[in-house]
């Protein structure tokens, strides 16, 4: 197993990790080994930063050549926008997201392929919770076909994923997070 560099910060601390030569005691790379895995913990537990976490899953589907062609537009808030999930599940409905409107935008090759990506932050009266959107300008998607599976499994930590066809062409996906529980004055 090769260990790369990663940190977690929170408010109260940062737990950093280096990689460790193969020459290492076996005591420091047991060692080092805990320390990646809390480190994974960590990452997996602390919440999440979703425009961080758009901004990750659609540079990776970029590096892995999913999304050749396409011009990303991200709208994003200036203020950090945190939730507590799990962040590989939610990544994972995210990567169903962009991924059915790459395909999407493929099936029509006459157009410009734009994917915007935009973040909002929750009401402040709590009318609704933070929500990621994905637009595309592609054709339109089959919602049952298409993200069935990302539609169940966003249920599964609360959130809400709905798919509308726009009328002159092109997909808005939108996950809506619970929103906080207000309380009265």
């Amino acid at each position: 197993m090769m260990l790369t560099p990663a940190k977690t910060e929170t408010a109260l601390k940062t737990v950093a990790v280096e990689p460790v030569s193969p020459q290492a005691s076996p005591a420091l790379q047991s060692e080092v080994g805990l320390t990646s895995i809390l480190s994974a913990y960590l990452r997996e537990t602390l919440p999440l930063d979703l425009s961080e976490l758009a901004q990750d899953v659609v540079a990776q589907m970029l590096t892995e050549g999913r999304l050749d062609g396409v011009d990303i537009h991200y709208h994003l808030p200036e203020e950090r926008v945190s939730v507590e999930l799990p962040r590989l599940q939610f990544a994972e409905i995210l990567e169903q997201m962009v991924t059915a409107a790459a395909g999407a935008m493929k099936a029509l090759t006459n157009r410009t392929h734009v994917l915007r990506v935009i973040v909002e932050d929750a009401d402040p009266f709590g009318d609704f919770g933070p929500r990621l959107r994905v637009q595309d300008t592609g054709a339109s998607v089959i919602v049952e076909d298409a993200l069935q599976e990302a539609i169940e499994r966003a249920e599964t930590l609360g959130a809400k994923l709905t798919v509308k066809n726009r009328p002159m062409g092109g997909n808005i996906f939108t996950v809506e997070l619970p929103a906080e529980q207000i309380r009265s004055w």
